[in-house]
Parts: C-alpha cells; structure tokens; sequence
C-alpha cells in the first residue's frame, strides 16, 4: 500500500467524524451568531407569521441594546463577582481538603476520598433540588438549625438577592470541590519527599514547607483547575435556574440571555443570541489572557 492509498484511507476515516463535529458544533455557533445580528423574536422566526415584522438584518442593534441595557449590565458585574467568590471559595476548599487527606497522620484517607467525590457522581439536577429543600426557609434543615440554636430571624434563602447569593456559592463549592480536590491531590502526591526531608532538616515549619516548597511546585496545576473553574462559574446558569430563576434573572448572563429568549412575553430570539455571544468573546479573552499571564501552555510545551 503506498503512501497516497494510505493517506486516502485515513482521510476516509477522519472525514465522518469531522463532518459530525462541525455539524453539531460549528453550525450551532455560526447560525447564533447570524441570528444575533437580526432581529429575530417570536412572529418572524423561525417562521414568519402573516402580520409580524419580517426577518431581516439590523447589523449592531441587538449589541448596542444590551450594553445600553441596566439589566445586562447588573448581571455582567454579578456574573463577575460570583467568579470572584466562588473561585476563592473552591480554591481554599479544595486545597485544604487536599493536604488534609495527602497528610500521613490520616487514616483511612482512600475511604474519605470516595466519599468526598460524591457530588461528582450526583445528577446535577438532584443535588441542586436537595440544596433548594436545605435552604428552605420555612421546613429547610438549615433554618431549622438555626432556630435551634437561638437566631429568631434566619435567612430567607430562596427570595433574598443576598442570602441566595451566598447560597449559590456554598452549592457551587459542594458541586466544584471534588473536581480541584482531584487535581490538586494528583499534584500534590507528584511532590518529591526529598524536598520535605530537606525543608525538615533545615528547620521548617510544616506552614513554611507547605507555603515555601509544596504549594509553589504544584501553582501550575492549581491554576490550571482554577481557570477552568472560573468558566465554569462564569457559564453558571442551570443552578440559578432551578433554585430561583426568577430572582437571579439579572444577576447571571447566562441566565439572562435565556430568560430574554424563552422567558419574556415576546421572546426577542436576536437580543438574546447577541447576549451569548457577547459572554462567549468575553470568556474567550478572559481564558487567553489567564492561559498568557500563567504560561500554562508554556509548561505543556516544556
């Protein structure tokens, strides 16, 4: 078999698979992209009803609307401000959880381990549920607790902006914590123990070994689980959506763009595809200039 008949034969295997993946991946975001440049919405797509205005291209409208629009603009800071806080919190989670369960003096740290990935193995929409039941302000254990405990006036989780806020974050570290305990375990165990040994006999204390020596060699791992993490709570959007669409509608983008599309009484389909794709160029550059400033593609390379 010479190299042409070799070359024909591998690019008949690869063509089916590609043909899929642009098909359910590339039409997708090239047909958004068109439709957030037309004024789309219920009446003229996708079918055009005898009355309604007819499809047709409005150019940057729909992107001059949304950032002239006070809701887009609150939920683009909250958005931001949720990476801000529950990055922060899954980061210290998953790094305490991490060196509590690498340490020797654990017994028994294999078992723990197993139990620790649960939420990884739960439906999402279980979890989410169960954490709504939790929260419940009038039969949720958490409230409960709290009466128990003497606070007269607990928090209304499910229809306070504040409270559910925090609330949302505490569900996000319970659904994100065994992701950065996986990796940040998996380079933690990668930590030579001749350089412990060393630090041991020089003196240090177990903070100085863990501040100076362990964490410093493990940074790039750990920023590599944190960039993802933080796309991740930026895309945040089926959590807001069970617990309490309705209150966070402007405190999430995501949200905000399907609620402009699907939950509005005349579901303007072109604003809301202008949205996405305004949160996919804003996330683009923020993982470029992460994946630049942390050189994480350097490290593959090397």
């Amino acid at each position: 078999m010479n190299k042409k008949t070799m070359a024909m034969a591998a690019l008949s295997l690869i063509l089916p698979g590609m043909a899929a993946f642009l098909f359910f991946n590339i039409y997708p975001i090239l047909y958004s992209t068109y439709i957030a440049f037309t004024n789309a919405k219920l009446g003229n797509f996708p079918i055009q009803a005898p009355e309604a205005e007819p499809l047709r291209f409005v150019g940057l409208e729909n992107f001059k609307w949304a950032l002239s629009d006070p809701k887009f603009r609150s939920a683009f800071l909250w958005t931001w401000l949720f990476v801000a806080t529950s990055v922060t919190l899954k980061v210290v989670v998953g790094v305490l959880l991490s060196v509590l369960y690498t340490s020797k003096y654990v017994k028994g740290k294999f078992l723990y381990r197993a139990l620790l990935i649960i939420p990884w193995a739960l439906p999402l929409l279980f979890s989410v549920m169960v954490w709504r039941f939790m929260f419940d302000p009038v039969v949720g254990p958490i409230n409960i607790l709290l009466r128990d405990i003497g606070v007269t006036n607990p928090p209304n989780w499910t229809t306070s902006v504040t409270w559910g806020f925090i609330a949302l974050n505490i569900i996000e570290v319970w659904l994100a914590y065994p992701f950065m305990m996986t990796v940040i375990t998996s380079a933690l165990q990668s930590v030579p123990d001749t350089l412990i040994e060393a630090a041991i006999i020089d003196g240090a204390t177990y903070w100085q070994r863990l501040t100076k020596v362990v964490l410093p060699i493990v940074i790039k791992p750990i920023a590599f689980a944190t960039i993802l993490t933080s796309a991740a709570s930026f895309q945040y959007f089926l959590v807001p959506f069970i617990y309490n669409a309705g209150l966070f509608e402007d405190r999430f983008l995501l949200l905000y763009g399907y609620r402009k599309a699907f939950g509005s009484s005349v579901p303007h389909y072109g604003r809301a595809a202008a949205i996405l794709l305004i949160a996919t160029i804003v996330l683009a550059i923020y993982m470029f200039i992460n994946m630049k400033i942390t050189r994480l593609q350097e490290g593959a390379k090397g």
